[in-house]
């Protein structure tokens, strides 16, 4: 059965991920040893020079991940060349009714534009 949410989007393979290594224990140590190898072998090419950190959560402790500091100045010009080298390859929390993704830099630059 497949379910029909409107305005949301599809899982992403990372999402898909996310919710097997909670269940499958082999994954899940690769994921928390090679996240990059294991991202890659799904199909999510990691940019070079980043680094991916996997955090495991417990069942009392959860982690909060927050996106890089780009400063106060919320200026278009400010923004854009912020966002210049950034990726939305990890976010995984936009939908059409999202107006701010607060897993990628890059999308700060829709608050200007509206």
């Amino acid at each position: 059965m497949s379910l029909n949410w409107p305005n949301t989007l599809s899982l992403s393979t990372l999402d898909k991920l996310r919710i097997e290594s909670a269940v499958n224990q082999t994954l899940r140590d690769r994921l928390l040893k090679d996240p990059a190898g294991v991202l890659a072998e799904h199909g999510i090419a990691v940019p070079a020079g980043i680094k991916v950190n996997t955090v495991a959560d417990t069942a009392d402790t959860h982690t909060l991940t927050l996106p890089p500091f780009v400063g106060t100045d919320l200026s278009n010009k400010s923004l854009g060349s912020a966002t210049a080298a950034a990726s939305t390859w990890e976010c995984t929390t936009c939908t059409p009714t999202s107006p701010i993704c607060a897993g990628s830099l890059a999308s700060l630059t829709c608050v200007g534009n509206k």
